[in-house]
């Protein structure tokens, strides 16, 4: 044979993927094919130009008078086509039982003689039963003597259970060689079977399955995780594999095991949960609201920051711990309220907590705490997820929208009562003054003379309701600030005994009115004219609401930088839960009645206004049916403050 025409029939050969050995007409192995060399464990230069003996048992040297080749070749008309069950030997002396299928070429010069090979991974094709006074039966029962390798009811059941088996499964011999795989492993690997048997473990790519299969020999149960990549089928799949030692009958390791699962779902799945878990986590994290999730031992699983920050502790500090080991014995009273919910399966929803109950740090807050039972697919309680959100400004809010509301409601009730007294204020003076006009009229008319009390009583209703519209213009004026001052050094004793003398005129004398000037009185810097009001303003208050007479005092006493002006009187008194509002406006005293003692409510919102333009405070001392006494405190000429000193010009009286 032509050098040319030997390398094209290794081509050949070597371009088919079954084992195959070729032998010349003597006998002489002229080439091992790839998958050869894997299946026996010799490399083609190391058999080359040897007999082919060298791959037979020394037993079967010799087969009914003929070499074990010619025999098989002999054989040939009458298998038609089926393989024989022999015995070869591997490198390093081990037999191997294979299927041989037997072929040459006729050429005697350039007889070659092809033998294919084929391991027994499945119900084996060969069949006995019409050579049974033959010597194949020999060749039969020495194969499996030699590969000590039986047939039995439990080999078929293994074979059975392997080829049904969920998972991909191989079995390595010690050279190591796969001798076995079920139709799952090579679905998942994407290789025919006859690619996969023969297989030498140690030719593959990915370095930690050659040690896991090396350690597998050496007695150890290994594991492998990753991507598998068939060079022969081009695919990649994602694979877990166990590797387990198998022991003969003295306990030696004569191969192992592969058992392999196509993790391509469980990976897709546990990436989509990876994905649910980060958008979870996301949006755990980014929550405007304290979130945890506890187990069904009451245990922290997961807590997000908004929590952690409500309660002052880092998450880390939460994990694995319960409610009581956080929060000490302030948390028993939160771990029986977690328990009930566990217990009876309900939700507990808005429940109102005191941050103070559990954590020391900051201001008191407020918070709404949720709990709801969670449950997995198969109803399975897995726990309880809670929700924790800060309520105090909400809760601020509602207190300050219900102080509104009913401040808006007494603001109502006041512009009512107000309206109320203002008609009846401003119409008791403007009945008698009009009867007492026309009264006027008709005398004037008839030509009679003038009773001069006439008039008087005239003059005074008409100044009353001209003090009635001064008070509503004042209080209208101070509400704009257009209430101006014209200050200038005042004696307050010399004003006060004039406002007095005035009031004495003008009253009955069933009121006596005493006044105690004092040793000195300073001087005051302010305006005499609004000075004048508020002491009118005062002694009219102590006349109206002192109903059986009696005296009124009157006392000015220097207090450092101060002097100190006071009217008490005996009257009727002011409620102590009243006093607080007395100088605001429209304010009456629930104890008088709008029929019997008249007025709008303005004045000593008015006198207020005007004592705190001149940089001095007014209040009440009172007792129901013991009086009161009213304080006014100016500072003296040289305590001036300087805005009143600068006061404008401008006047609106």
């Amino acid at each position: 044979m032509t050098s040319s025409t030997r390398d094209e029939f290794k081509l050949l050969l070597d371009a088919i993927a079954d084992p195959l050995v070729a032998c010349d007409g003597a006998e002489r192995i002229v080439h091992l094919s790839p998958s050869a060399e894997r299946l026996l464990g010799w490399r083609d230069e190391e058999l080359r130009g040897r007999p082919f003996t060298a791959l037979v048992p020394e037993r079967l040297h010799t087969v009914d008078g003929r070499s074990l080749l010619r025999y098989l070749l002999d054989r040939r008309p009458q298998l038609g086509g089926r393989p024989t069950l022999v015995p070869l030997r591997r490198h390093g002396g081990e037999e191997l039982l294979l299927e041989v299928t037997t072929g040459h070429s006729h050429h005697q010069e350039d007889q070659r003689i092809v033998l294919s090979l084929r391991r027994l991974p499945e119900a084996p094709s060969f069949t006995p039963e019409p050579f049974v006074q033959d010597v194949s039966l020999k060749l039969w029962h020495d194969g499996h003597i030699g590969a000590a390798r039986t047939f039995s009811v439990v080999d078929r059941h293994y074979q059975l259970i392997i080829e049904n088996a969920p998972l991909g499964i191989f079995h390595f011999d010690k050279t190591p060689v796969i001798t076995l795989c079920n139709d799952y492993f090579v679905r998942l690997i994407g290789s025919s079977k006859r690619l996969l048997i023969g297989l030498n473990l140690l030719t593959l790519r990915d370095e930690r399955i050659i040690r896991c299969v090396r350690a597998t020999l050496l007695g150890e149960h290994t594991h492998f995780e990753g991507d598998y990549s068939s060079v022969t089928a081009r695919k990649l799949t994602p694979v877990r594999a166990h590797f387990a030692p198998c022991y003969d009958e003295q306990g030696q390791v004569n191969g192992g095991v592969g058992i392999i699962e196509d993790v391509t779902v469980q990976r897709r799945m546990e990436e989509e949960r990876a994905t649910q878990s980060v958008l979870v986590d996301t949006l755990l994290r980014a929550a405007p609201i304290g979130m945890a999730f506890l187990d069904p031992e009451l245990r922290y699983v997961r807590v997000n920051d908004m929590l952690a920050r409500l309660i002052h502790q880092p998450i880390e500090a939460h994990i694995g711990r319960r409610p009581h080991e956080m929060l000490g014995p302030r948390g028993d009273r939160l771990e029986r309220l977690l328990r009930g919910v566990l217990d009876s399966g309900k939700p507990v929803e808005q429940f109102e907590l005191n941050s103070q109950d559990f954590c020391d740090d900051g201001p008191p807050r407020i918070w709404a705490a949720s709990f709801y039972p969670v449950r997995g697919g198969d109803g399975r309680l897995l726990g309880i997820g809670a929700m924790v959100e800060d309520i105090t400004e909400r809760r601020q809010a509602e207190q300050e929208r219900a102080r509104l509301y009913r401040e808006a409601q007494e603001a109502v009730r006041v512009r009512d009562d107000f309206l109320t007294v203002a008609s009846h204020e401003l119409k008791t003076p403007l009945t008698p003054l009009s009867l007492r006009l026309a009264s006027l009229e008709r005398r004037l008319e008839r030509g009679e003379p003038v009773d001069p009390a006439a008039l008087r009583h005239a003059r005074q209703h008409l100044l009353r309701l001209t003090a009635l519209i001064n008070d509503l213009l004042d209080a209208s004026r101070i509400e704009s600030g257009g209430l101006a001052l014209h200050p200038q050094p005042t004696r307050l004793d010399v004003l006060t005994e004039h406002v007095i003398r005035v009031m004495e005129g003008a009253h009955d004398a069933e009121h006596r009115i005493v006044f105690h000037p004092g040793a000195r009185s300073p001087q005051v810097l302010g305006d005499p004219y609004r000075l004048e009001q508020v002491i009118s303003n005062l002694l009219e208050n102590a006349l109206k609401y002192s109903p059986n007479g009696g005296a009124i005092h009157v006392s000015l006493e220097p207090r450092g930088d101060l002097v100190l002006l006071a009217v008490r009187d005996p009257g009727i008194g002011i409620p102590a839960d009243q006093q607080q509002h007395l100088f605001e406006r429209y304010f009456r005293a629930r104890n008088v009645s709008t029929h019997s003692y008249g007025g709008l409510g303005l004045g000593l919102y008015i006198c207020r206004d005007i004592v705190e333009r001149h940089g001095g405070r007014i209040w009440v001392e009172s007792e129901v049916g013991r009086g009161s006494t009213f304080y006014v405190a100016l500072p003296t000429l040289k305590q001036a403050p300087e805005s009143l000193e600068q006061a404008s010009g401008h006047s609106v009286h």
